[in-house]
């Protein structure tokens, strides 16, 4: 009994070992030269990432009653609304929200220019915006 026992041990051995050095080498086959890279600017499409912990408060999609005109807030035109909506952001009251990690976050993510947030005073007129 322990005879066949030992057996049939050792032909699972010998399978799993097959097994594995058949896979090894249809893996590599198949594999081929794969150099590449991923970091934060491959993540999504090409724009710098910035911590993750700094992403503002985002929504999946608008509220029921409509997203805000983010137009009205001084130095945002109809593109860039379209990518801050694409980012999730459709309110004012998620940018009055903001602090200065999130305006940095969203400056890096769609590549505008350093301290634009802050020099058009996106925050401040959301704010007001939100209330209205």
């Amino acid at each position: 009994m322990i005879e066949i026992a030992s057996q049939i041990i050792f032909c699972l051995v010998i399978a799993a070992f097959i097994g594995f050095l058949i896979g090894l080498v249809i893996g590599r086959a198949f594999a081929g030269e794969k150099n590449i890279s991923y970091n934060s600017i491959t993540a999504h499409g090409g724009a710098a990432g910035g911590n993750i912990y700094n992403k503002p408060l985002i929504r999946s999609s608008p509220r029921p009653m409509g997203k805000d005109n983010l137009q009205k807030i001084e130095g945002i035109d109809s593109d860039l609304e379209s990518r801050l909506n694409e980012l999730g952001i459709f309110h004012f009251d998620q940018i009055a929200k903001w602090s200065a990690k999130n305006s940095h976050w969203v400056e890096e993510y769609l590549t505008l220019e350093d301290n634009q947030v802050k020099e058009d005073n996106w925050i401040e007129q959301a704010q007001g915006l939100s209330t209205i």
